[in-house]
């Protein structure tokens, strides 16, 4: 809440604007010390107390605009001109040796002075504390908006993936039923994980690992020796880290989507740990139309953004594709 800051700041500059207001009766006349000290601290609970008002004032009228910000500022000046006036009557019968010299009106100007910088200061965190508020909102409609967009693509994806699935099935069970169960019993995994774990932003890397396995199985038994891959991740370290969902899944999805492999050229994708990252690379043969290019890979970057703060590293060669994910440690 920006009334603790307002209360922080409070603190801070009323010594010094108390200071401030004193130097010219330093400048202008010859003090001794105890009463430079005793005027800088009347002069602090003037401020202090000014600060209060103005506090309270604001509570007053917060969510209040047009004419209510007229008439916060209005009150806010009748308060510092009733204290200003009450002020000046306590020195002038307190200690009227020093402010038989000043002129009557200092006591006004300085709190006029003194409300006019409260007023601006304290304007100026609320603005900043509305605009981090906004940008946290705006944060939250993105989040929201790339979340919806993740899920749309997951149910444009499932069903022809199930079609590419269910037609490898049919084929595997007049060929190879053992190889039609182990591809079953894989893509039954594959399914529960996507099922239980869809509203999920960060999972531990190794069951992120586990369910890209799974769907690497799945394509491997579909494109035979076109496809291969390599995984070199070390187990310790899949236990330390975590990821956010799907991560891995959508880059290895997004490599086959994007070329085309054949026997005669097969696309090698390798994904292994290096420096608290993972890196997913594979050799290009590009296919020579794409529907919606980059959108997974994209749709990946803003979710890692918000989640993270930080982007994927994407190095785009002519015969070379890598990603680069910073992986975040296990509170």
């Amino acid at each position: 809440m920006y009334k603790k800051q307002l209360y922080k700041v409070a603190l801070i500059s009323s010594p010094i604007m108390a200071v401030y207001a004193f130097l010219p009766l330093l400048i202008l006349y010859t003090l001794p010390l105890s009463t430079f000290v005793g005027g800088v601290s009347l002069l602090t609970l003037n401020m202090l107390v000014h600060w209060w008002m103005n506090i309270f004032i604001l509570s007053i009228f917060e969510n209040k605009g047009g004419n209510e910000k007229i008439k916060k500022f209005i009150v806010s000046y009748t308060f510092s001109t009733l204290f200003a006036t009450l002020f000046m009557l306590l020195v002038k019968y307190g200690s009227a040796d020093i402010i038989e010299k000043p002129s009557l009106f200092y006591p006004f100007i300085t709190a006029y002075t003194a409300n006019t910088m409260i007023l601006i200061i304290s304007n100026a965190i609320i603005l900043q504390w509305e605009k981090a508020q906004s940008d946290k909102e705006l944060s939250m409609l993105r989040i929201k908006n790339v979340e919806a967009e993740h899920q749309q693509l997951i149910q444009q994806l499932q069903p022809h993936f199930l079609f590419n699935a269910l037609s490898t099935l049919k084929s595997l069970i007049k060929t190879d039923a053992e190889l039609a169960e182990e591809y079953l019993v894989k893509l039954s995994d594959f399914l529960r994980f996507t099922v239980s774990s869809h509203n999920s932003k960060l999972v531990p890397l190794s069951e992120e690992l586990r369910f890209t396995k799974d769907y690497i199985d799945l394509q491997q038994i579909r494109f035979g020796s076109t496809f291969q891959c390599r995984l070199i991740i070390p187990e310790e370290k899949a236990s330390e880290f975590i990821i956010p969902i799907y991560a891995l899944q959508t880059l290895v999805e997004n490599a086959i989507k994007h070329n085309a492999f054949t026997e005669e050229k097969p696309l090698m994708l390798e994904i292994k740990f290096n420096n608290d990252s993972i890196v997913v690379s594979n050799n290009k043969i590009p296919r020579k139309t794409t529907p919606n290019p980059g959108v997974g890979l994209k749709n990946l970057n803003e979710r890692y953004f918000l989640i993270c703060g930080e982007r994927i590293l994407v190095e785009d060669k002519p015969d070379n594709f890598m990603v680069t994910i910073k992986l975040l440690k296990k509170k």
